[in-house]
């Protein structure tokens, strides 16, 4: 695979090395196709590439109809706001998470509940929940974390809307089902750092939920509406959604290759004592990244990074910090001190895989 041109930083015994980014898309001929075919149709905004994506992605998740939207983001706040959640409703969130979840629940005009992870998972913990619960609470986000499946029963039992963030995790399985397949309704992220992409900013909305879908449609566009509330203008455009298409159908060749990356680092890691968390039985992952737990998390990020290796902390800041919330979060504290992020992509090359490895090690012994 072709390295791709990056940052120069000094590597072993004062030899300038390139730098290995912590993301980089997994491109090539076909999708500089797809792209060329939309531009020289003339037509761009959402049409026929954006319905056929939708179908695709219906199909990859199990769901009965898709759409596709101009980002993540905007996936999640029309999700809220489809689902009928208002300003005097609540919708729960894990801490540790990125900040357009919170900024999504607001966009949607409705307030975070913030919640604690399960520090062995990192996934929103349903004990946590359960004591943080308030009777205006009508949503749970449930966070797919880096790829891992999360269980959703026991977050069933407190009678709330279920909005499964997929945005790192398309592809994973959980049971032989498909992550996003099992809520009210599935959120999915396609910008450059995802699973897949889209060449740019973009995002998807599945369900089965009767009109979920339809709803969400209403609510991303403006064209020959016959009322006047609030709109966005957020539909995937052709030329984002046909370079989409050939990324979904080469979801499983990314699916086996950032597996055998993640069983490389493993088998190479796990001597130094760096381990990642086990899935639940009947879970199967995709490895969207390499998140491992180490004891000093801001030791090694510095060392890697001194030596041309992009690691970095999988959640810049949580949000209970973000916020500045009182109370306790000590899942997410302990996360945000021992998680630690390392490069892990289908465009990853084996060489690069190898340095990985080498420099965490000689960090560490």
């Amino acid at each position: 695979m072709r390295r791709a041109a990056g940052l120069r930083s000094a590597g072993r015994a004062g030899f300038a090395a390139e730098e290995v980014p912590h993301s980089r898309p997994c491109l090539g001929r076909d999708e500089e196709e797809a792209a060329l075919k939309v531009l020289r149709s003339g037509r761009l905004a959402a049409g026929d590439a954006a319905r056929r994506g939708a179908a695709q992605l219906a199909r990859v998740t199990g769901s009965a109809d898709a759409v596709l939207l101009s980002s993540g983001t905007t996936a999640l706040t029309l999700a809220i706001r489809a689902l009928g959640i208002g300003p005097r409703d609540r919708v729960a969130v894990p801490s540790y998470v990125c900040a357009a979840v919170v900024h999504a629940i607001g966009a949607a005009g409705a307030r975070p509940l913030v919640c604690d992870i399960d520090p062995s998972t990192l996934a929103l913990d349903p004990e946590d929940l359960a004591r943080r619960t308030t009777a205006d609470l009508r949503a749970v986000i449930v966070v797919h974390p880096f790829g891992v499946p999360v269980r959703l029963e026991p977050l069933r039992g407190h009678g709330l809307l279920v909005i499964e963030d997929c945005a790192q995790a398309l592809g994973a399985c959980d049971r032989g089902a498909p992550v996003g397949s099992r809520g009210d309704v599935a959120v999915f992220s396609f910008a450059p750092t995802k699973v897949i992409t889209c060449g740019g900013p973009g995002g998807g909305l599945a369900s089965s939920r009767a009109g979920m879908v339809d709803e969400t449609r209403d609510l991303a566009g403006h064209d020959e509406k016959d009322d006047a509330r609030p709109r966005w203008n957020a539909l995937m455009g052709d030329l984002h959604a046909g370079i989409l298409a050939v990324q979904l159908a080469r979801l499983e060749e990314f699916r086996h290759r950032r597996a055998a990356i993640a069983r490389r680092y493993d088998e190479a890691l796990a001597p130094v004592g760096v381990l990642r968390a086990p899935p639940a039985p009947g879970a199967d992952p995709i490895a969207y990244r390499y998140v491992v737990r180490v004891r000093d998390a801001d030791h090694l990020l510095e060392a890697l990074n001194r030596r041309g290796i992009a690691a970095r902390r999988p959640v810049y800041r949580p949000l209970h910090r973000l916020l500045g919330l009182d109370g306790r979060f000590p899942g997410s504290e302990q996360a945000q001190k021992e998680m630690v992020s390392l490069p892990l992509y289908p465009a990853l090359t084996d060489d690069e895989a190898e340095r990985v490895t080498g420099e965490v090690r000689r960090c560490l012994s």
